[in-house]
């Protein structure tokens, strides 16, 4: 409104200069003559450009009703599409279409949502994209291209045709404009939503400011989506903490019986009798139970560990004896620990646990051979999605085996989730790491791709001040 004043105070204030001018050149004297026609002249002047000012004005009030009720409708179909249970991708699909549907804005049907996965953008849903198009923005880093510049700089991003900055060229792409707007909570780009305009479709500061609130809307309903899995995986992992807990408590009593009975028939036997091979494939078996129950335990928060503060490096150097063994002279391991004491807060026993399934799974990974290394180091941790940073001690595992899909990270961490041939394992191992660096208030992080290994990455905070004094 005080905009608007400003511009018709403006209008008239140019127009009473005009009309100054015209009584001058004119050569119109007498004040009684210039009193009348003064305000006579400066409004037929400022009559039309105070008609074309109102008019834009009620355009542009028109236009932001219009945008006011379709964020309205569209905010409700977001928000009624979010309760319902689907996969993140499945509803990124359905509100994309409800914004190309409904949006006021002269919008091509056509346009993609990005999250945020590592620190770079994946496309998770789009609408006109072609095969090409999926594959060339299916991970877009930051500053690259449209989208990669909104996630590098958090700020909305317009084009009116395709420029320079357009650095991704799909065959036979036709000349369009954007409007690409990043997803944020707080300060974290969470994703960006980029849709195309005809080209040369003017910016409009009202358009923006309605796919911004758009956007916002898609942050919560990402917030609300992730804090509902976090909260599904808390039960259920509460569920299969009091079943697993129970099941070792049972076959623990069970496996105590049996190696009772077992060693109670083996001082029957007579000595050098053939019956003893039986005794000691029983004991086996048994060991291997007992096995199974300590890591049933360690998965349930029922093995109890003693806390200090310790270097992880000796404690590292001394798994990889027991690792070398393990792997067998088909895979080389290679142990690279910084010269530097990396003092954590923890249980060395489950270090040593949490390294040795780390070993377990790259060996299985790799039939044919190949290598596992393992490297420790002094970092900075900062992640975007966990909104984390602490100073941290680095332990890296990576092997160079057969890979994982996207599809099975997803969920490895998922207790007794397995790719292992039946009898092969019981898929406790990544969930039990999952745990014991939860336990010590840590973070990790896992990337693979098929036939390119798996790194795996664990932060553990270092202890102020390093070592207590004895």
């Amino acid at each position: 409104m005080t905009k608007l004043l400003i511009k018709a105070a403006a209008i008239l204030a140019v127009s009473e200069l005009a009309v100054m001018s015209l009584f001058r050149f004119s050569g119109v004297k007498g004040a009684r003559l210039e009193v009348v026609l003064d305000p006579i002249l400066m409004l037929l002047l400022a009559l039309g450009p105070l008609y074309l000012l109102l008019r834009g004005e009620t355009a542009k009030l028109k236009k932001r009703e219009t945008l006011d009720k379709k964020l309205h409708s569209i905010v409700n179909d977001l928000w009624s599409a979010s309760l319902h249970t689907l996969s993140i991708e499945t509803l990124l699909g359905q509100i994309l279409k409800e914004i190309l549907e409904l949006s006021p804005i002269s919008l091509k049907r056509k346009g993609a949502i990005f999250l945020t996965e590592e620190g770079k953008l994946r496309l998770k849903t789009s609408m006109g994209y072609s095969e090409e198009q999926k594959r060339l923005c299916g991970v877009v880093p930051p500053g690259k291209c449209l989208c990669g510049t909104v996630l590098k700089t958090g700020e909305s991003l317009y084009s009116e045709a395709v420029d320079e900055r357009h650095t991704l060229h799909p065959h036979g792409m036709l000349p369009h404009g954007h409007y690409c707007i990043p997803i944020k909570s707080g300060e974290a780009v969470l994703g960006v939503l980029t849709l195309y305009l005809e080209e040369g479709h003017p910016r409009d500061k009202a358009e923006e400011n309605f796919l911004m609130s758009v956007c916002a809307i898609i942050a919560r309903i990402l917030e609300g989506k992730k804090l509902e899995q976090s909260l599904f995986r808390i039960q259920k992992t509460a569920a299969l903490n009091r079943f697993a807990a129970g099941i070792a408590h049972d076959f623990s009593n069970i496996l105590q019986a049996v190696r009772a009975y077992c060693d109670l028939t083996a001082r029957m036997l007579p000595p050098g009798s053939q019956s003893e091979c039986y005794t000691d494939e029983i004991r086996e078996a048994v060991d291997r139970g007992e096995a199974l129950t300590r890591q049933l335990k360690l998965f349930s928060r029922q093995e109890k560990n003693t806390e200090e503060v310790f270097d992880i490096n000796p404690e590292l150097e001394r798994a990889g004896t027991m690792i070398r063994r393990l792997m067998g002279g088909g895979i080389r391991v290679d142990f690279r620990l910084s010269a530097s004491p990396l003092p954590v807060k923890g249980s060395r026993s489950q270090l040593e646990q949490l390294v040795m399934n780390l070993a377990v799974n790259a060996r299985d990974a790799m039939p044919s051979g190949g290598e596992f290394i393992v490297e420790t180091a002094a970092r900075e941790f900062c992640l975007i999605e966990s909104k984390r940073s602490f100073s941290a001690a680095l332990i890296t595992a990576r092997d160079t085996g057969e890979g994982m899909s996207g599809e099975v990270l997803k969920n490895i961490f998922e207790p007794f989730f397995t790719t292992k041939q039946e009898g092969k394992g019981s898929g406790l191992g990544l969930s039990i790491i999952q745990g014991i660096v939860q336990q010590h208030g840590g973070e990790i992080t896992v990337r693979s791709a098929p036939g390119e290994g798996t790194r795996f990455d664990i932060y553990l905070p270092l202890v102020k001040g390093g070592f207590p004094e004895k």
